[in-house]
């Protein structure tokens, strides 16, 4: 059974974080961004509460796009309180997704590089190893005459792939166990606290990336913010869903546009060779302006 009183307490959490969400009009701005990925974790816990953990569990990628977008469109009004709105929000989504016929589960990555990804990955595990390190995936690269490149790529999207098929059963006494709780959640879904943690400190080392770049000579700002972008790209995408990835890099003055399209078509990324040719430069060259730059960020973060 429910308990209203937690219900109700986790309500005023969420309404006290939106009303500071509300006070805020510069959307675009640190503290903005803070308290919205703030608000995703009593919401969870609220979701949880106010639907069936299954429905929750298989519409979790649409219910956080629907808390963002609840958050930006609401508008109060007579006998309207953002609760109200927030259930009825929720409520469509994971109808929506109970409708579906079937569950889609290659939201990354095509069904035959799904299917490849799956054979090197199992080969790997029948073994014993570890399919993430580097030198397994030379292995694998020669076992199937793929590049250690198209290993590390194939590899990353069947963990990207990866959707939660069943609720995990506590044996001991036969309660069930957040789903969000355990170590079955796939696809670099985090529970909300870890997402909350990592998305904050990650928005901030970006906010400072973004300060050290802005500093540069605008000659080096032509090429250097392709190859943060191609760092953080690399970076990132072992952390966090592609949809986040994408609103923690939008509109950074660095940011490389035609870089992010090739990510988002599940394209592989070009090289930083590729790149440095592409720019007429030695790859050496690029590897040591590179490493001068994120030194001086790392400095801007110690201090």
């Amino acid at each position: 059974m429910i308990n209203s009183e937690a219900k109700l307490k986790k309500e005023e959490e969420i309404l006290a974080i939106f009303t500071k969400i509300q006070a805020i009009t510069d959307k675009e701005s640190l503290d903005y961004k803070k308290l919205l990925q703030k608000i995703y974790a009593p919401i969870w816990d609220w979701t949880l509460m106010c639907f069936k953990e299954e429905d929750v569990c298989k519409a979790c990628i649409e219910i956080t796009h629907c808390v963002r977008r609840s958050v930006e469109k609401y508008k109060e009004q007579e006998d309207s309180s953002y609760i109200g709105f927030l259930y009825t929000c929720l409520a469509t989504e994971i109808q929506h997704k109970k409708e579906k016929a079937e569950v889609r589960k290659f939201r990354m990555c095509t069904k035959d590089e799904y299917n490849r990804a799956v054979e090197l990955v199992e080969k790997a595990k029948q073994l014993g190893k570890d399919p993430s390190k580097v030198n397994v995936q030379a292995w694998l690269a020669k076992q199937s005459g793929l590049t250690p490149d198209e290993v590390k790529e194939l590899v990353i999207k069947y963990h990207q792939s990866q959707l939660v098929e069943e609720q995990i059963k506590d044996i001991e006494d036969g309660s069930e166990t957040s789903i969000f709780e355990t170590e079955a959640v796939h696809n670099n879904y985090l529970t909300p606290e870890q997402s909350l943690f990592k998305t904050e400190y990650a928005l901030e080392d970006i906010s400072i990336i973004e300060q050290v770049f802005d500093k540069c000579q605008e000659r080096q700002k032509e090429y250097l913010s392709t190859f943060i972008t191609l760092r953080l790209l690399q970076v990132l995408e072992r952390t966090f869903l592609i949809a986040q990835i994408v609103e923690l890099l939008q509109e950074r003055s660095f940011l490389d546009v035609d870089l992010l399209k090739v990510f988002l078509s599940h394209e592989a990324l070009p090289t930083q060779g590729e790149l440095a040719a592409k720019y007429g430069k030695d790859e050496g060259y690029i590897s040591n302006r590179i490493s001068e730059f994120f030194e001086k960020v790392q400095k801007k973060i110690s201090s």
